[in-house]
Order: structure tokens, then C-alpha cells, then sequence
């Protein structure tokens, strides 16, 4: 399965990619859920009122979640620049690019919506109802569940045409991009910029992105010779 693999660099041990993608996509994983976790149940309703009174009385919780979603897009850097070289030997230079540019475009809107919730937290402070409401519909419609999309269909055929890792992942992430897809038209056409279903998207990206990581981390043992 990892005969794509061989090609490399001897100085280099196969494995060392894989490995290192592994951990920094375990670390991704292990930030954006505890950037979940702080991030709460969120207001009972979209007004400007009951949103800047749930950023005032969650502040402090709110902004730590800021912090981890920024380590943990830093952390995904690594992820990708370890995986993009690896496919790109594996002869797949066309997937290899659509990584890259998925998971660049990811992390830059990542960071535009943390942007977005750290204002928001800044502007509930004072009697700005039109700022509050502009910053939260910027942080719940910055496109992040597209380039996810994207992310996870780039990946998974990735992994299906140089076996990454399983190929029945990629057969998974097939179908999850199905259904961010579809989540993604409906951030765009839904009256609130997040619905109660967006957990259920969240909850798949994160399961997805611990089975890849595993994946990984079990493939670089395999790769990576064991010498006397």
C-alpha cells in the first residue's frame, strides 16, 4: 500500500513526512476541540442584545477558545506541508497542488473568522448593536465550511490514489464532503449564519481528521525502517 512511497530521499526516512503530519494533525484535532468546547452553546437567539450579552458574560472563555483555534490553524500548516511533498512523489503533482491550495485557503479564512469572534468579543463591551450584528454574521458566514469541502475531497483523493493511509477512509471523507457541501450552501442561504446541524458537520470534520492522523502515524511505523 505505501509502495508510492519508496522514491524518496534514502537520507531522508520515509516515514518522517508522515509522521510529522500525523502529529500536527493530532494537535489541529485536539486544539479546534477544545476551541469548540470553550466556544459554548452560543446565545439563545441572533439578536444584538443576546449576542453581546453572551460575549460579555462568556468573555474571558471566549477569548481563550480564540487562542486555541489559532494554534490550532498553526498547527495545520505542518499537516500540510508534510503531506503536499508526499503526494507530489507519489506522482500526483495535480492533487498535491489541490492540497495545498485547499489547506492554505483553510487556514487564511480560519484566521478571518478568528478574527471576526475576537472583535465581536471587543465590540460587545459597548452600545454598538449594528457592530455586534455585522461582526457576527462576518464570523458565522466566513466560508470555512467550503474551503473544508474542498480540504477534505482533495485529501481523500489523495489518499485513494497513493494509500496514504486506508483507502476506505477516502471513501468516508467521499462522503463527508457530500455533506459539507451541502452544509456549505446552506450557510449561504440560511437566516442565521450557523444552525444546530453545523455540529453535526463539526463532529464529522474532527472524527475524520482523527482517523487520518492515526492513519498516518500507524503508516510512518511502517515506512520508517528499524535499524540494529
Amino acid at each position: 500500500m505505501m509502495a508510492p512511497m519508496t522514491s524518496m530521499n534514502p537520507r531522508r526516512p520515509p516515514g518522517q513526512p508522515l509522521r510529522t503530519a500525523a502529529i500536527s494533525g493530532l494537535a489541529f484535532t485536539v486544539l479546534y476541540v477544545l476551541h469548540r468546547i470553550l466556544q459554548g452553546t452560543g446565545p439563545g437567539d441572533s439578536t444584538a442584545s443576546a449576542v453581546a450579552h453572551y460575549n460579555l458574560a462568556h468573555r474571558d472563555t471566549l477569548l481563550a477558545s480564540e487562542v486555541a483555534v489559532g494554534l490550532a490553524l498553526l498547527a495545520f500548516i505542518p499537516f500540510v506541508a508534510a503531506l503536499v511533498p508526499v503526494i507530489w512523489r507519489a506522482g500526483q503533482e495535480t492533487v498535491a497542488v489541490a492540497v495545498a491550495v485547499s489547506g492554505g485557503v483553510f487556514v487564511a479564512m480560519g484566521f478571518v473568522s478568528n478574527a471576526a469572534e475576537t472583535a465581536l468579543v471587543g465590540v460587545a463591551e459597548g452600545n454598538r448593536p449594528a457592530a455586534v450584528l455585522a461582526l457576527d454574521q462576518l464570523q458565522g458566514r466566513t466560508p470555512i465550511v467550503w474551503t473544508i469541502t474542498a480540504l477534505v475531497a482533495a485529501l481523500s483523493l489523495a489518499i485513494y490514489r497513493t494509500g496514504l493511509v486506508w483507502r476506505w477512509l477516502s471513501l468516508v471523507g467521499f462522503g463527508a464532503t457530500a455533506i459539507f457541501l451541502l452544509g456549505s450552501v446552506f450557510s449561504v442561504l440560511g437566516r442565521t449564519p450557523e444552525g444546530s446541524s453545523s455540529l453535526i458537520g463539526v463532529g464529522i470534520f474532527i472524527v475524520w481528521m482523527l482517523a487520518l492522523s492515526v492513519g498516518l502515524w500507524r503508516n510512518a511505523a511502517i515506512s520508517t525502517p528499524s535499524y540494529p
